[in-house]
């Protein structure tokens, strides 16, 4: 029994139907993962304070989700270091240190958390180290963050 050119145009809308039903569903899941993503995305921002004659840099997770910290680094006259108490050595900024704090790469920084970087007496305001921050998300995406003071 032949199929009417009806029936054919009926079977091919189904066909149809079903592969746009298979298409969305697929772009559906695409944007699903990204928002889920987007959701727990940490965001590290810097401070830097200066009261009187001590100035302290603190730095804080602003996004949704927590920051993994991978690495932490300071460059100094075109040098690396791995701690900050390093990097004062160096600057000969021992005497001035008023609090300072290493961060091991495993560490994890809560969304909304604040975390002391290093705080240093003296008048001299800027004193040319670059902090790099290499994190990732539980996600396992990679993000970086730089501050200088």
């Amino acid at each position: 029994m032949a199929l009417s050119r009806i029936e054919k145009l009926s079977h091919y809308a189904v066909v149809v139907i079903a592969v746009s039903a298979l298409v969305v569903s697929v772009w559906q899941a695409g944007i699903t993962i990204k928002h889920n993503k987007l959701t727990v995305k940490p965001y590290l921002d810097f401070h830097i304070v200066q009261i009187d004659s001590t100035i302290t840099v603190k730095f804080s997770n602003e996004g949704f989700g927590p920051a993994i910290l991978e690495e932490v680094s300071f460059f100094y006259e075109d040098e690396q270091y791995q701690s900050v108490w390093q990097v004062l050595e160096k600057m000969d900024e021992i005497d001035n240190w008023a609090g300072s704090f290493n961060y091991n790469p495993g560490t994890v920084v809560a969304p909304g958390a604040e975390k002391l970087l290093v705080s240093l007496k003296g008048g001299q305001h800027i004193r040319g180290v670059k902090a790099v921050f290499r994190y990732k998300s539980i996600y396992e995406e990679s993000f970086d963050m730089e501050l200088t003071f």
